[in-house]
């Protein structure tokens, strides 16, 4: 039963606050949040601009580079080579604390004057227009995850070889046109599937192989529509299908998708999920209202935990050893972090943007291998634990406020004190640009109205060098007859 029932400051919907919220509040010393868990995830996922590309001179070698940040953008920017070198000092930009400003205020100032990473990518060879990823190879397009190799067009997956157009994949080679694949080899245009090779059009398979069609298959082989045959027989008819023609993948897509509606469906994609709720769930405990998560335990209104996260609320794209971790968006190995981006293998940091194996931040940005800073300013330890108390009353007593417009589309304000995520004015997207468009479409009107930021597409003309009409049927450049619609005769119509 809910302890106390909140109403969203922005929204204005009503959510619940219950024991296990307000003992993980108090354990990591926030107050009660004032927006609800759909406004907090939204307020954070627009720290994370994936995909909007640009081209910017770096700021420090002059050098052309790709990066996420729009050419209007009053930041500064580093390419990657100029941004993880020793030939600037993320110490030289400190400044004292302002108790006669707001602290968000402060911050701001910080942010745009510190230099930011043009791309968010690690140990990339042969990758330069890849995002939000690490340890990849000779690979394009890729938004989120790590370890690919020979990929793209790929985003949220890990261990990739040789792969195309797959979204939340795992450990999978030779796959094309897929979401939610695990252990899959030369599977295309399939989703959630496991440990399946040679396969096509597959929904909800295990351990499958040299099947087209099929739904809900477990240790099935040479399968058409859910119906086995011999090789011979899979063989003959699967050459006539043409699934190495646009027209002939689209009449069996079509066909896999209407027949697949007759089979039961699981009420969500999840296995092992002990009093947890959410959808793409595996291997957790105690995970409510949490999507896309492994192997963790104890979290809560959280998203694409790959794994290793424990006492955790409001997370996204974070785990591989997260604990007591509340409102962060991006990072890994962290320990006591509250409020904060792209935060890797630190404790005790708060309200910090970029920071890397350090402890005991305040306010920081772009800092590694640092501990009791404020601001990007070093103080000794004595100097840090007597002052970070008096910047948390501060904050309480001097909030940050950003004006939107309510639902009456009159003006009004929203204080940011302590215990609330940046404010959406401090981020350095449009709405636009990131992932909250994704998963949470808004026009511009609305974002604006919310306090968010809008950028207007640039105008890209493109010339098509080569028209549809005029494309091989098959990649070897071959055209052979055109696929004909289904009919009595038809390869597609099999006994069902």
């Amino acid at each position: 039963m809910p302890l106390a029932t909140k109403t969203c400051l922005v929204c204005k919907a009503n959510f619940p606050v219950d024991e296990d919220d307000a003992a993980f509040f108090a354990r990591i010393e926030v107050s009660i949040p004032t927006h609800c868990p759909q406004c907090r995830m939204v307020r954070r996922q627009i720290w994370r601009n994936e995909r909007a590309l640009y081209k910017r001179v770096c700021g420090l070698c002059g050098k052309e580079t790709i990066t996420m940040y729009a050419p209007e953008k009053e930041f500064t920017v580093y390419c990657t080579a100029c941004y993880q070198s020793d030939k600037w000092d993320p110490l030289s930009y400190g400044r004292s604390y302002d108790f006669s400003k707001p602290f968000f205020a402060q911050f701001a100032e910080l942010m745009r004057i510190v230099p930011r990473h043009a791309l968010y990518q690690d140990f990339a060879e042969g990758s330069e227009y890849s995002n939000w990823a690490v340890y990849l190879k000779n690979s394009y397009l890729i938004f989120g995850g790590h370890h690919y190799e020979d990929t793209a067009y790929a985003a949220q997956s890990f261990f990739l070889r040789d792969c195309a157009d797959v979204d939340f994949c795992k450990k999978s080679e030779q796959c094309y046109g897929s979401i939610h694949l695990r252990q899959c080899n030369s599977v295309r245009f399939s989703s959630f599937s496991e440990d399946c090779a040679d396969s096509w059009f597959l929904y909800g398979c295990r351990n499958c192989h040299h099947c087209v069609g099929c739904t809900n298959l477990r240790n099935a082989s040479y399968c058409i529509f859910n119906e086995r045959y011999t090789k011979e027989e899979y063989e003959r008819k699967v050459a006539a299908l043409a699934l190495d023609t646009y027209a002939g993948a689209e009449a069996v897509r079509a066909e896999a998708a209407r027949r697949s509606l007759a089979y039961p469906r699981k009420y969500a994609w999840v296995r092992n999920a002990v009093h947890s709720s959410g959808d793409d769930l595996d291997q957790v405990k105690n995970c409510r209202d949490c999507f896309s998560v492994s192997e963790s335990e104890n979290c809560r209104y959280s998203f694409f935990i790959p794994g290793d996260a424990k006492d955790a609320y409001d997370l996204d794209h974070c785990g591989l050893g997260i604990e007591l971790t509340y409102e962060l968006m991006s990072g890994f190995g962290n320990s006591r972090v509250r409020f904060g981006n792209r935060i890797y293998y630190c404790h005790d940091v708060t309200y910090s943007d970029d920071c890397h194996h350090s402890a005991n931040l305040i306010g920081c940005a772009g800092l590694r291998k640092k501990d009791y800073c404020i601001l990007n300013r070093q103080y000794t330890r004595e100097e840090y634990e007597a002052l970070a108390p008096k910047i948390i009353a501060h904050m309480n007593e001097v909030p940050y406020a950003q004006e939107m417009r309510n639902e009456n589309g009159e003006m009004r304000k929203i204080e940011y004190r302590y215990g609330e995520f940046f404010p959406p004015s401090l981020a350095p997207f449009a709405y636009n640009e990131t992932v909250a468009q994704e998963y949470f479409p808004t026009d511009k009107e609305s974002a604006k109205a919310s306090g968010f930021g809008w950028r207007k597409p640039d105008e890209r003309h493109y010339a098509a060098t080569v028209s549809p009409e005029n494309l091989p049927l098959r990649v070897d450049g071959d055209r052979p007859r055109e696929i004909a619609a289904p009919s009595a005769s038809s390869p597609l119509n099999f006994n069902y």
